[in-house]
């Protein structure tokens, strides 16, 4: 049997999954493995198991099966997978955090939940095939092998839907926080909208009082020696009435 599954390898420079192709050669009395990138969980199973095949060479009864082998293989991978995605979990979390802690929403953040949401979309098109294939090897291994091999399979399924609904919470987590950066953004848009429209209302009524003494005509009050800081003193109440009623209003 030609087996092929991919798993998540994470590259920190780029902060990106890449796709770890891993390919099984199952026989009935072997098992090679290759993999794209190196992958130290697995070195340490080949390392337990010649060691122990070392130290039990005179034992004519041992015997490891190369199923139960791709059994602690796809094990070990999906453990590996889950504390990897809870990892990823605590990332979002600590990105919510910020996201209400910080006073100002800043580029990064954005840059960051996007580069999250890019990688649990990733996450959940290498898993999703999985459910296919050990299905398959669930229908297709018990006609090479006597063993029973149901108890093996049910733990890996079971572990492959726990990853799969790591993936489907962390994906809405990211969906609500990306809407949630978005209403924040609206709402900061709003405010600031709301302080020019209440600075350009002020400054209408001002302007309109400086255009109307600055127009070269006799109005009255023009003859008075100190009819300059009068009207500075009117233009300044009129500011303070326009700042009470908005204030009052709860506009500012």
């Amino acid at each position: 049997m030609f087996i092929v599954l991919n798993f998540p390898k994470y590259n920190e420079n780029i902060r990106k999954y890449f796709l770890n192709e891993f390919s099984i050669v199952l026989g009935k009395n072997n098992i090679i493995t290759m993999t794209k990138f190196d992958t130290n969980h697995i070195k340490s199973i080949i390392e337990d198991y010649s060691t122990e095949l070392k130290e039990r060479e005179s034992d004519e009864e041992f015997k490891i099966s190369p199923y139960y082998i791709l059994y602690k293989i796809l094990d070990t991978m999906y453990d590996k997978s889950i504390k990897m995605l809870k990892k990823s979990a605590k990332d979002v979390m600590a990105l919510e955090e910020q996201l209400f802690a910080s006073s100002k929403l800043e580029r990064i953040l954005l840059e960051q939940l996007m580069i999250k949401k890019r990688n649990i979309v990733g996450l959940k098109h290498m898993f999703e095939p999985h459910e296919e294939i050990l299905e398959e090897l669930q229908n297709t291994l018990p006609k090479f092998y006597k063993e029973e091999l149901d108890v093996y399979f049910e733990d890996l399924v079971y572990k492959l839907d726990k990853i799969i609904n790591i993936i489907s919470v962390g994906f809405e987590n990211i969906d609500s926080l990306a809407e949630t950066y978005n209403s924040l953004m609206n709402i900061k848009t709003n405010s600031m909208i709301g302080v020019l429209t209440i600075f350009a209302a002020i400054t209408w009524v001002l302007t309109l009082i400086s255009g109307i003494y600055g127009m070269n005509i006799l109005l009255p009050g023009q003859e008075h020696p100190y009819f300059f800081f009068l009207l500075m003193g009117w233009m300044f109440f009129v500011l303070m009435i326009l700042l009470r009623i908005f204030k009052k209003k709860k506009r500012i």
